[in-house]
């Protein structure tokens, strides 16, 4: 049997991944000065409804650009979750008239950054789980696995989901303490449903690694209820948002 570091196409494949991850740390500095220029450049924090989701497209990409690094075999998602965070950069916009936060300081600036890691970790256990139910589906009825060929395995794919859940779900609890630490008032500020909704999705969360660690969870429950939390994280940090600013007319602050 040839060595596959020796196989003829070996070269050819390295240079592609090589050519790629190159790729993806230019749209990374791309996506960083636009940042720089549409959002860090504000005199004061402030940020629209796509400009957050702008905000966490870049970590996103980030933790992609590793994870397609360190795990080859990742590539492929690593390359959707890029395309992702690509489109999402382009909605980074100098001047956007986004609301700003009347208490300014390194604990609001803190928390920020922890609740945008955290969903940026979790909407990758997200994208992993829907490949991994698509997957799953196309095995059980087996049929022709088409694009999902250039995916991990089964096995890979719910290990990622997982390990990415984890490590959201451990900074989501950092975000909603530091949220409860340096809020003063959830009424006042407007972040009572938001943090309810957090709240309720870091439970769900609980529940899956719980379930996952006590009774080996596995599959469409595990999928099932991942996706039901991601999606009541979608509800906090977009939803509200855009009910406030875009119906009410208000704002966190």
């Amino acid at each position: 049997m040839v060595s596959s570091a020796f196989h003829p196409d070996a070269p050819r494949a390295g240079g592609r991944r090589v050519a790629g991850l190159a790729l993806g740390a230019t749209a990374l500095i791309l996506h960083a000065v636009l940042l720089r220029q549409g959002l860090f450049a504000k005199p004061a924090i402030s940020f629209t409804t796509t400009e957050t989701a702008s905000l966490i497209g870049w970590p996103m990409g980030l933790i992609a650009l590793v994870l397609s690094w360190l795990r080859p075999r990742f590539a492929s998602i690593g390359a959707v979750l890029m395309a992702v965070t690509g489109v999402v950069a382009m909605a980074t916009t100098e001047g956007s008239g986004g609301y700003a936060l009347t208490r300014q300081n390194w604990e609001i600036a803190a928390h920020i950054a922890l609740s945008t890691v955290a969903y940026a970790l979790i909407m990758i256990a997200a994208v992993l789980a829907v490949t991994l139910a698509l997957l799953d589906r196309r095995l059980r009825h087996r049929r022709p696995l088409g694009w999902l060929r250039a995916v991990p395995s089964l096995e890979a794919l719910e290990g990622g989901t997982f390990q990415a859940l984890g490590a959201g779900f451990a900074v989501l609890t950092l975000a909603l303490f530091s949220g409860f630490i340096f809020v003063s008032d959830l009424f006042a500020q407007h972040l009572f449903h938001k943090t309810v909704l957090s709240c309720v999705a870091w439970i769900i969360f609980a529940v899956v690694l719980f379930g996952r660690w006590r009774f080996g969870w596995r599959g469409r429950v595990a999928t099932s209820w991942t996706l039901g939390g991601f999606a009541l994280l979608g509800l906090a940090y977009f939803g509200s948002k855009i009910v406030l600013e875009s119906i009410l007319g208000r704002h966190w602050t």
